[in-house]
């Protein structure tokens, strides 16, 4: 009698145990898997069925095998999809202004620092790198890109046929431009030049400026943005271009105002020009690029007037007015 207390709870104890690691087998078919065999073991040592336990465990295997594989599909489509939407990395970059067009190779770079009398702003700077695509397209010299760093520096980027020659160049005709703002005109050659300078020495073609205006035995030599004609220049601006205050663009006219100052100036020296023979009847306002415009003075001009043409690329010329009406200079390293 005293032995059928004991059998009976232990029977009890078993017989549960399988019930417990079938339910398991369902939820966390792992642990139930353990929990059968242990539940397997203890009904064959007390002589009790076994099928419930077996059952536990081979339901615990099945389930099991197919939650890992459930997470092995998950886990690598979980992949795939972040892999369509990583970050682009410099061995995969994407897409933008700053990369070459298609087929074009990269060459040498010229970091170029832009100041300014004022603070240089975005605008400031989108007209900088506008003038500068400009600039190298009329040097011949291939520029694929103009980047903006962080610190607010511009970044060319060259052609890889672009020679260092030609880097160098560019370089320094921007940092130290021959002529920039309004100039009196003393004399207009064509473009293949070959004009008397009056000591033995005749002016160069245009072609010899693609780097813009130069200074010839103290004149300054500037051609025009067609390349079709020269003009010989006192060595300094009567008026310096940050004389400009602003600059407007409406369709395809371009409106520039002077400062009060500069604008008096102007109207005495429009005044007179206006009754000057040919070549003081005209003025000529010079970047570093070249002659933007040199209009023949018919009149006295105030301190506002307009530039106009049916082929006038207005973005173009109001980015030169804007960099000459901030005092912006360049600095290459």
């Amino acid at each position: 009698m005293t032995d059928s207390p004991h059998v009976s709870t232990r029977d009890t104890r078993s017989s549960t145990l399988s019930i417990v690691a079938l339910a398991l087998a369902f939820i966390l078919p792992l642990a139930g898997v353990v929990l059968g065999l242990v539940a397997r073991v203890k009904s064959k040592a007390a002589g009790l069925p076994t099928m419930v336990a077996t059952t536990a465990v081979t339901i615990g295997a099945v389930l099991s095998a197919v939650w890992a594989v459930a997470i092995v599909l998950l886990l690598g489509f979980g992949g795939a999809l972040s892999g369509e939407s990583e970050p682009t990395t410099p061995d995969s970059p994407a897409p933008s202004e700053s990369m070459p067009p298609s087929g074009s190779e990269s060459g040498d770079q010229l970091v170029i620092q832009v100041t300014a009398e004022r603070d240089p702003d975005s605008a400031t700077l989108a007209a900088a790198r506008t003038a500068l695509a400009f600039y190298g397209e009329n040097a011949g010299v291939e520029v694929i890109d103009i980047a903006e760093t962080d610190a607010g520096d511009l970044i060319v980027t060259f052609g890889a046929g672009v020679t260092d020659t030609d880097v160098d160049a560019f370089a320094r005709a921007i940092s130290a431009p021959a002529a920039e703002g309004f100039y009196a005109v003393d004399a207009v050659h064509p473009a293949t030049g070959g004009a008397d300078l009056g000591d033995g020495s005749a002016t160069p073609p245009c072609d010899a400026l693609r780097f813009g205006p130069i200074a010839v035995e103290g004149h300054v030599l500037a051609c025009d943005e067609a390349m079709q004609t020269q003009l010989l220049l006192p060595p300094s601006a009567r008026l310096v271009g940050n004389a400009i205050a602003e600059v407007e663009v409406s369709g395809d006219v371009v409106a520039v105002t002077l400062s009060d100052p500069a604008a008096e100036d102007f109207a005495t020296w429009t005044r007179d020009a206006s009754t000057a023979s040919a070549p003081g009847n005209q003025i000529a306002l010079v970047d570093f690029i070249g002659v933007i415009s040199a209009p023949v003075v018919s009149g006295e001009l105030a301190g506002e007037f307009q530039i106009s043409g049916a082929a006038l690329d207005v973005d173009l010329l109001a980015a030169r007015l804007q960099l000459l009406s901030a005092g912006v200079s360049f600095t290459t390293r």
